[in-house]
């Protein structure tokens, strides 16, 4: 069954399938998700701030990691985020998630 993501603040919200990361099932949905390397890690563009439901957010393998721990000294330098740090394309969901991406459209 389809879990449902909602992206603010552009208020964007579409199904991700079983097993789809949240960047997949964006791009399935035709929905522009910023990204440079095209959804398989490496550039960490696609980072986005789980706001709730990350109790349903997959667990984080050790690519999503290593990824996470190189965006960490940026983004204590900026203001304190809302919740937990994810990659959309290592993310996968199993229920009700919403999260913050700016140019999410």
């Amino acid at each position: 069954m389809p879990a449902r993501l909602t992206v603010q603040p552009s208020g964007v919200e579409f199904d991700v399938e079983d097993g789809e990361t949240v960047f997949e099932a964006a791009r399935r949905c035709g929905v522009r998700w910023p990204t440079v390397c095209g959804g398989v890690g490496s550039c960490r563009t696609c980072f986005m701030v789980v706001v709730c439901g990350s109790r349903y957010c997959s667990a984080i393998d050790d690519w999503e990691a290593e990824g996470l721990a190189d965006l960490a000294a940026p983004a204590a330098a900026g203001s304190a985020a809302a919740g937990p740090v994810r990659l959309a394309c290592q993310t996968r969901i199993s229920g009700p998630v919403t999260v913050r991406k700016p140019g999410v459209r």
